[in-house]
């Protein structure tokens, strides 16, 4: 017999399900975070979206995360879901995190104008790289920014692109000063 603790949990996985497809989440990402069947989600997604789940291979190249124009928006998800993550005082699973950090970073993005790059599933993609530790959150030494860095390229003197291209237009200019 079923707990009434139980049945509330059963009752959440499906919400967060719910809203991991509306948020464009693939049926094997949903999957991975609600442990439902891949049916069952199949059917839910038909239902919610109006047309079959996307086919293919989920997003999992860590190069993407490190081109120029998806740099910021990840790094800016990954120190969201990182603050978010050190701001619960009530344990949060990672599902709800996922979805909380996508939710913020999504209209932080809206706000300022820009066009959302990251997708749910590459949020869940980013948040399984840091985990396995191919990826790691990286600060600048001059500006104090976070952005994201393979692990290999990790080093305590870090400089992003834009405080390194800023010192080189800066001794550019000295040097045309100067001469």
């Amino acid at each position: 017999m079923a707990t009434k603790r139980d049945l509330q949990q059963e009752m959440q996985r499906y919400r967060q399900a719910e809203r991991l497809l509306q948020l464009g989440a693939r049926v094997p990402v949903v999957v991975d975070m609600t442990r439902l069947s891949s049916w069952f989600l199949r059917k839910l997604s038909l239902e919610i979206n109006g047309v079959s789940p996307k086919k293919g291979q989920i997003p999992n190249s860590d190069q993407w995360y490190l081109r120029r124009k998806n740099l910021l928006q990840s790094s800016l998800f990954c120190q969201i879901y990182q603050k978010l993550m050190q701001l619960t005082d009530v344990p949060t699973d990672e599902c709800t995190l996922l979805m909380e950090g996508y939710a913020q970073w999504r209209a932080t993005i809206v706000a300022c104008g820009l066009e959302p790059q990251l997708s749910i599933d590459r949020a869940w993609w980013l948040i399984k790289a840091i985990k396995m530790r191919s990826l790691q959150p990286c600060r600048c030494r001059d500006c104090q920014g976070q952005f994201l860095q393979p692990w290999s390229r990790i080093r305590h003197n870090f400089r992003c692109e834009s405080c390194r291209s800023h010192t080189v237009t800066h001794r550019q200019v000295s040097a045309g000063r100067s001469v």
